[in-house]
């Protein structure tokens, strides 16, 4: 019997691992969609390097800590967020973000200054897109875009790997001849020669990415590519959030900084 029971579940094993196999990367993407839809918070560490707009031959490297809750009624952000920027001990914040869905505080710990966008008083804000991280619910929004868009998107799986322990698909995205904003803003623009390849690594167990990888070049300086590199760790699905403190824009919360308030252009 229990030989007979190891020859189940082997048999059982084999079968679901022929379905992955089969499903193609619109499915898979359209499954992290869904996936995304059952997430109200989150919280996560980031990694980044990237190229430096200024200067190609130099890297720039990041390291943030966030925490999102879902704004399904704000079409532009998204998210009341708290964003960490560290230096590179990782223990020391230099900038922080705090978005509450009526006022964004941009801090500036290190020289004492705050930035303060005030939504209500300017509701002109929420007609353009100010704003943005790479959060989830950006993502997922990008990804209906891209699957209501076939024709102007490539996409592909590609060889399944391990990241970070994790068996993930691998989804690339190549987009030619145009260009977009991320996250809410994705609008498709004519952008002649223009090519951009994006890898998104999905964790086959939570449909979420961990890991994007995207470079950016045109058809006549092929050789001159810019790219992006972000990986997402530590993530906490659904968590409580105590909104007093991670979402706090009260006055008290900048008291000693210097505040600027930011009026619409």
């Amino acid at each position: 019997m229990k030989t007979i029971g190891v020859f189940i579940l082997l048999i059982t094993l084999i079968i679901l691992s022929s379905c992955n196999k089969h499903e193609t990367a619109e499915e898979i993407v359209n499954a992290t969609v869904k996936s995304i839809d059952t997430i109200e918070t989150i919280y996560y560490k980031q990694d980044m390097s990237r190229s430096n707009p200024r200067n190609e031959n130099d890297t720039i490297f990041r390291y943030r800590e966030m925490y999102f809750k879902r704004m399904v009624s704000d079409s532009i952000v998204g998210v009341k967020g708290h964003w960490y920027m560290y230096i590179n001990d990782r223990e020391h914040v230099i900038f922080e973000d705090i978005y509450d869905g009526n006022k964004l505080i941009r801090k500036n710990n290190r020289d004492s200054i705050a930035r303060i966008y005030d939504l209500e008083k300017y509701p002109e804000f929420k007609q353009k897109h100010f704003w943005s991280h790479n959060t989830l619910y950006g993502m997922q929004y990008e990804f209906k875009h891209m699957l209501n868009n076939t024709d102007s998107y490539s996409i592909d799986r590609l060889k399944d790997t391990i990241i970070d322990t994790k068996k993930c698909y691998q989804i690339i995205v190549v987009l030619e001849n145009k260009m977009t904003m991320p996250g809410f803003a994705t609008k498709l623009e004519d952008n002649s020669g223009s090519i951009s390849k994006t890898i998104y690594f999905i964790d086959m167990q939570t449909n979420y990415p961990i890991k994007v990888k995207g470079e950016f070049y045109t058809n006549e300086n092929p050789q001159q590519k810019t790219f992006i590199d972000q990986t997402y760790y530590d993530i906490k699905f659904n968590p409580a959030i105590d909104e007093h403190i991670e979402f706090n824009t009260a006055d008290k919360s900048i008291r000693g900084f210097k505040k600027t308030e930011i009026k619409p252009e």
